[in-house]
């Protein structure tokens, strides 16, 4: 009876599972020739005529490598920790699918856990990680105290890549919005339409991202010769709807209310849409509402916000690169910042000063 080897040379192999070795004997090479065809880390180390070969051969038997054990024999699991603040929020689901397609050519794939804006549950999330050995870190979740979280959990041989939200001060690869000059756009544009007392929602003062917009906002104002009316006390750990209605409820109270508000993320402005039309008040004809992230809701719902844009799923993205980059050349890992420009989308939540 012939041997396996010698009748299924014509077609795909059946009965068992294809090896390495039927793709090399299919294609007229090495099995080590083979490895490195079939691994796009490797095959630059060779011609591209055995790659396509190669590569023909393997979709020929139906072959499937074992992208763990190839992953290991370098060190690498081929996964990536992504680690976001709360996978409710809509901003959040572009920047993970921006992250997943940059990983996806190079065969990595994300393991995305969320904190609910906790540090306790950010600590556990990066102790599990750890210990299933992802190969990086990207996360979106850091707080201004993240900088000594990473260092005690996660090893120092692991590169990690700040996203959304940046640590001042730490050398890890960051890639971020022009949060400041968001925030000063924000300002500027309802300075444009006449208005003289503005507020803003304020986020949590232990983020980065939220310290950056707020800055940038109060900046523009002053330089404007304009009113902030700011409320006593800071926003909540978590800037949500209820958080956006909340703080929109307590402008309201006041005696001269603003004509024009600020709102750090389109989903506290949503919740501060909520507020004004439970007043019994509309916008813009009442009171200006600007957003930040340009979520898809943003552009649906009633009115249709005035937003600054932020690329989410290009963030990723880049985030992506940078940590495929910090995994391949760990010598050159650190320290890279890409900041992402920021741009105003005016729709019909602002209109001029009543």
């Amino acid at each position: 009876m012939p041997k396996a080897e010698e009748t299924d040379r014509g077609g795909p192999i059946t009965g068992r599972k294809v090896t390495l070795r039927d793709v090399a004997r299919r294609a007229g090479v090495h099995v080590s020739t083979a490895s490195r065809a079939l691994d796009e880390a490797g095959s630059g180390r060779i011609g591209p005529a055995t790659i396509e070969r190669v590569r023909s051969a393997a979709v020929e038997l139906g072959y499937s490598r074992d992208l763990l054990a190839s992953g290991l024999k370098r060190g690498e699991t081929k996964t990536i920790g992504v680690v976001v603040a709360d996978l409710d929020n809509p901003h959040n689901a572009p920047v993970i699918r921006g992250i997943a397609r940059g990983l996806e050519a190079a065969e990595f794939v994300p393991l995305v856990a969320e904190t609910a804006e906790s540090r306790e549950r950010f600590e556990r999330v990066l102790t599990h990680l750890t210990q299933r050995r992802i190969d990086a870190l990207i996360t979106s979740a850091a707080h201004l105290d993240g900088a000594e979280i990473l260092s005690w959990l996660v090893p120092a041989d692991t590169p990690v890549v700040l996203a959304i939200r940046g640590l001042p001060g730490t050398d890890h690869d960051t890639v971020v919005h022009d949060d400041a000059t968001g925030g000063s756009l924000a300002a500027q544009h309802l300075v444009s339409l006449g208005h003289r007392r503005l507020a803003q929602l304020a986020g949590p003062a232990d983020i980065d991202t939220f310290v950056r917009r707020a800055g940038g906002f109060s900046r523009a104002v002053q330089a404007a010769a304009r009113e902030e009316v700011s409320l006593p006390g800071r926003g909540s750990a978590a800037p949500d709807f209820d958080e956006g209605r909340r703080l929109m409820e307590r402008l309201l109270d006041l005696p001269d209310c603003p004509t024009a508000v600020f709102a750090p993320t389109d989903v506290m402005a949503v919740g501060a849409l909520d507020a004004i039309a439970g007043r019994g008040l509309r916008c813009p004809e009442d009171i200006s509402v600007v957003g930040y992230n340009d979520i898809e809701m943003s552009r649906y719902i009633s009115p249709p916000l005035t937003t600054i844009e932020l690329p989410s799923e290009e963030l990723g993205a880049e985030a992506a690169r940078m940590a495929l980059a910090a995994i391949r050349h760990p010598e050159e890992a650190g320290g890279r910042l890409v900041e992402l420009p920021a741009g105003l989308v005016v729709r019909r939540s602002t209109g001029p000063v009543p």
